[in-house]
Order: C-alpha cells, then sequence, then structure tokens
C-alpha cells in the first residue's frame, strides 16, 4: 500500500456522505427524543422510579448513542480528512446543527438523572446497576455544578457558533496552509503535517527552514489564534464561574475522573526534575557538535545514525510487534485497525 492510499474506510457507517442511510438515521433519532420527553421528562425524580427504571434508562441510552454516535463519527472523521470537499463539510455541519439541537432537547436527562443518583445515592452500588457504576459516580459529582434545563439549553446553543466555531476555525486554517520549506535545497509547499514532520529532518538546513516556515505562518497570522484562545479560554473561566466549580480547572478533573492532589504531583515531578531535562539538552547540543540547540534542533535526529526510511508494511509490522509484546489484547485491536483500514495516514 502506497502512502497516497492511506486512508480511512469508513464504509462500514455509511457509504459516502450521500448515503440514504443517513436520513433514516437521524429520523430514527428523532423519534428516540420525542419517546425520552415523553417517558422521562418529570417523572425520573418520583417516589416510584426504581433502580430497574434507571437500567432501563440507560439500556435505551446506549442504543440511542450508538446511532447518534455512528452518525456523528462519519461526518467527523471525513472532515478530518477531507477539509476541503463541499459536500464533506455540509456533512459536517448538519452533523453539528444536529447534535446541538438534540443536545437542547435531552438537556433535561442529565439534570434529573444526576439528581436521582445524587439523592439516592445508594444506587450507585445497586447490583442491577453494576456495569453503569462509573457512570453513576460521574453523574452523581456532576450534578451539584448542573444549571436549570433552559441555562444548559442555552450553553448548548451559544456553543455551537461560539466556542466550537473558534475551536473549528482553528483547526481549519492550519489544515488549509501550505508551507513554503526548503527540503535538502529543492523548494517545495507542503501540508501542515508533512512540513511539521521535517522537524526531525536529518538536514539542520531543512529542519531550519521547515521550522521557519511553520511559526513564521503562524506568527504572521497570530491575530486569528490569539483570538481563537483568547475566546476558548474567558468562555471556559465563565462558564466554570457559573457552575460554581472550585477553579477553572475543576470541571475538566470531574471529566477525567482526576483529582487536584494528582495533578498537583505530577507538576511539582517536572518542576524537581526540570534539570534532568536541561541535562539532556546540553548532551544532544554536544553530540551534535553545536555550542547550543536551536529550536530547529530538539527533536533532530543524532549525527551518525541511519536515516532509514519505512514502508508502511514495514510500520505495520513494527507496531504490530510492539502490541503484540506488550499485550494480546492491545495486539488484536491494532490488528483489527490496519486489516479493516480504519487508519488514516495520508497528509492532504
Amino acid at each position: 500500500m502506497s502512502q497516497k492510499e492511506i486512508a480511512w474506510d469508513l464504509s462500514e457507517m455509511f457509504k459516502d456522505s450521500d448515503d440514504p442511510k443517513i436520513a433514516q438515521v437521524l429520523n430514527k433519532l428523532e423519534k428516540q427524543v420525542d419517546e425520552f420527553i415523553k417517558d422521562y421528562k418529570g417523572k425520573i425524580n418520583q417516589p416510584e422510579f426504581s433502580a430497574y427504571d434507571l437500567l432501563k434508562l440507560l439500556e435505551k441510552q446506549e442504543d440511542f448513542r450508538a446511532d447518534f454516535m455512528e452518525f456523528n463519527t462519519f461526518a467527523r472523521l471525513s472532515f478530518a480528512a477531507n477539509m476541503k470537499i463541499p459536500e464533506i463539510q455540509v456533512l459536517f455541519n448538519k452533523a453539528q446543527e444536529f447534535s446541538a439541537k438534540i443536545g437542547a432537547q435531552l438537556a433535561f436527562l442529565e439534570i434529573e438523572m444526576g439528581k436521582y443518583v445524587y439523592e439516592n445515592e445508594q444506587v450507585i452500588s445497586d447490583p442491577k446497576l453494576e456495569n453503569y457504576k462509573h457512570g453513576l459516580d460521574k453523574l452523581k459529582r456532576a450534578y451539584p455544578h448542573r444549571l436549570t434545563e433552559i441555562e444548559e439549553q442555552l450553553i448548548i446553543e451559544k456553543d455551537q457558533y461560539g466556542v466550537i466555531g473558534w475551536q473549528q476555525l482553528q483547526s481549519k486554517w492550519l489544515n488549509t496552509r501550505l508551507f513554503d520549506v526548503e527540503v535538502e535545497g529543492e523548494h517545495k509547499q507542503l501540508p501542515y503535517g508533512v512540513a511539521n514532520g521535517l522537524l526531525a529532518h536529518p538536514d539542520k538546513a531543512t529542519r531550519k527552514s521547515a521550522n521557519k516556515a511553520i511559526y513564521g505562518l503562524l506568527g504572521k497570522d497570530e491575530e486569528i489564534f490569539s483570538s481563537a484562545m483568547h475566546n476558548i479560554c474567558s468562555d471556559w473561566v465563565k462558564t466554570s464561574k457559573r457552575r460554581k466549580h472550585d477553579s477553572p480547572m475543576h470541571q475538566s478533573l470531574l471529566a477525567n475522573d482526576v483529582d487536584q492532589k494528582t495533578i498537583d504531583n505530577l507538576m511539582n515531578a517536572i518542576d524537581e526534575h526540570s534539570v534532568i531535562y536541561r541535562r539532556y539538552l546540553t548532551l544532544k547540543a554536544k553530540m551534535l557538535n553545536l555550542p547550543k540547540l536551536s529550536c530547529e534542533d530538539i527533536v533532530a535526529p543524532l549525527p551518525d545514525l541511519p536515516n532509514e526510511e519505512y514502508s508502511w508494511e514495514k510500520a505495520q509490522e513494527l507496531i504490530l510487534s510492539a502490541y503484540g509484546n506488550f499485550d494480546e489484547d492491545f495486539f488484536n485491536t491494532a490488528k483489527d485497525m490496519f486489516d479493516r483500514n480504519h487508519i488514516d495516514a495520508s497528509p492532504r
């Protein structure tokens, strides 16, 4: 398989962006949303609602999310691989709008389920709900930071064209630029993925050209990135305050199942051992016969090492061998991804 052919096959989900199955799935999902509203809105925190009822609700949610994630994943991965194709852009926008729409309609579910688990903590340990214990615990911890249904809906709606829009602008800008790089004396216009890979090129002049091309173009349009970053961060801080989180980081800690002490220990370990990294940089400069490292030298290969290029087949062999030596399940998962063309590795 040549590098140009290394593209993931998404046809197991849908044939293409015009697949009639997409409309069928969306119609099915809309009907399920109506059923959730009819069967559960205002009915979860009632005396007769039991752990068994919660189990049935969770199972319905799983079925719903399976179909929704299949559509959403297809749109997202198609867009990630081919941002410039109009039909895929339309599909991606449709997925974003549909996600915001049903998210707003079902905002009540997370609120009411969270309240039920928060006020009936014993259900988390109910044997019937054993497979959902972790998710229920997250619901309980997140509940004190939930807002009213209207407020949650407004956040979803404003995020669609606010913070999410800023994130997309960053991504689309970077992935649609071409960078002018001198590769071993030859001028080339390269996409970001290829240009970035040259930062580890054996030739210092090539590395320097790639570094200058990438960060020069980023600096030229710095207002785009600084505005995007400012608005994304400001939105996060404001929302964290409204949700009464202890700090802007608190919401991320809940989402990632980690506590502040763990993060503090990690940061302290980095600070306390930064001297090791500085020593590494000094030694690398010496091995590269340089008085000190420049930006383009940080990830440069060491001298006198073979500049070996690996074919796709050889890379696959090395990856599977590494996973196989570590764990059989990891090996099987990785092999399945290769066998079913679930990997996209072609720069565009």
